[in-house]
């Protein structure tokens, strides 16, 4: 197999091997993204045949089976498992590896189960449903009454996000991977999931997609454990229905449940360059609640998408302080997310462009969206090739680009 040139060094952004939510602002300890940042060179691998590797991982020795993603003979391997969990591993923390002519597949719902029963058995509390909602498997410790309203949400939210996509000539894919979704009984257990996962979480936060693990995981928001201490009685479904509905919890499990869907139906790649801010920008999109749904939410149409009137009033607040140039540095900057300066007007501004796209430029955005997915592990990324790939589709008059932009916001 050829290698790449070693006098072209690929650098990769953290962001393309580790994504995380606003809430999050980027504070994820993630070891494994150093990993990858002194990785100069890869090599592709193809993905016929099983791999078996023995490693260690976080102090202990671990043994998992799936693909090769990227493998540098000095530094390492990117393993993807059959559950779909992504494995960053050092050379010298291989202890062995072998493959066969088995060819790769992904584990079925049942199989899945069966993989999560051994790391969240029965015996510790937690539940388990195979059947009723689509891709999702939701594993709970928490109401078998919340956890279902829960999986239909996330079900109905599959299916929105991929038809609302393809009406604007994007197509997406079913997901290669059952998608698991943790729902825990409370804060405090929830917190406590979330160390082990590596992952600092933010004060207010109550739910966060892993991109390694490729889970959501969340507690029961609709405070049934609290209802239930407090008035000594069983949560009934509609305190269940009341509760889960309030604005701020859909806000929450929808744009999780974007973002995971969003990572397993080929509108991003979990091991490819995304942008932040479209990642974040289709995620508030869809976010949106609405009361008068029985759902708490409405997932619209590119025709009529749906204001996310939070983000509007942002948007709107911080238009002073928008210039010509803040669009590209958003594009180019991921970082921009991160600080608690330029977070909160970062995420109104990505919600406005995304929200502008879809509305006046769909057949530009769509084209651009079909770029983004055709981006692969060993694809560049840099500035100066955000600003290409963005320019490509939508021209290079940055100037009246901003003007349209910002007069479209002031109507709306």
């Amino acid at each position: 197999m050829k290698m790449f040139n070693r006098g072209r060094h690929k650098k990769l952004r953290y962001s393309q091997f580790y994504w995380s939510s606003e809430s999050l602002r980027f504070r994820l300890a993630c070891t494994v993204l150093l990993f990858w940042g002194i990785f100069l060179f890869f090599l592709p691998v193809p993905a016929s045949a099983l791999e078996y590797v023995h490693f260690r991982h976080k102090g202990q020795e671990r043994s998992e089976e799936g693909r090769i993603i990227l493998e540098s003979p000095e530094q390492g391997i990117a393993l993807e498992t059959r559950e779909g969990q992504l494995y960053p591993i050092k050379s010298e923390y291989i202890i062995s590896r072998t493959s066969d002519d088995v060819p790769f597949e992904p584990y079925t719902k049942a199989e899945m189960i069966e993989r999560l029963k051994k790391m969240f058995p029965p015996s510790e509390g937690y539940y388990y449903n195979l059947d009723m909602y689509g891709p999702f498997v939701v594993v709970y410790t928490t109401s078998r009454a919340f956890a279902n309203r829960y999986g239909v949400l996330l079900k109905k939210v599959a299916e929105h996000y991929r038809l609302f996509w393809q009406n604007l000539g994007v197509e997406l894919t079913e997901p290669e991977f059952p998608l698991v979704a943790i729902v825990l009984s409370s804060e405090e257990r929830y917190r406590q999931f979330a160390k082990q996962d590596g992952v600092s979480l933010a004060k207010e936060q109550r739910a966060y997609y892993h991109k390694l693990t490729n889970r959501i995981v969340m507690y029961d928001i609709s405070g049934q454990q609290v209802l239930v201490e407090g008035e000594q009685r069983r949560a009934t479904a509609v305190d269940t229905q009341k509760l889960l509905l309030q604005p701020d919890n859909i806000r929450t499990v929808i744009h999780e449940a974007i973002h995971q869907v969003g990572y397993n139906t080929g509108m991003h790649t979990r091991h490819a360059p995304n942008p932040v801010w479209l990642c974040e920008g289709l995620a508030l999109l869809h976010e949106v609640p609405n009361t008068r749904n029985r759902d708490g939410w409405t997932p619209g149409t590119p025709e009529r998408p749906p204001i996310n009137a939070l983000r509007l009033a942002h948007l709107r607040a911080s238009l002073g302080n928008l210039r010509p140039e803040s669009i590209q540095k958003m594009i180019q900057d991921d970082k921009l997310f991160a600080k608690s300066d330029t977070a909160l007007e970062s995420y109104a501004l990505a919600w406005g462009l995304t929200y502008y796209l879809v509305k006046k430029q769909p057949q530009e955005f769509a084209a651009y969206l079909k770029l983004l997915q055709a981006k692969t592990p060993l694809s560049e990324d840099d500035d100066s090739i955000r600003i290409e790939d963005f320019e490509s589709c939508f021209g290079k008059d940055w100037a009246k680009f901003y003007r349209e932009f910002v007069n479209f916001v002031k109507r709306m």
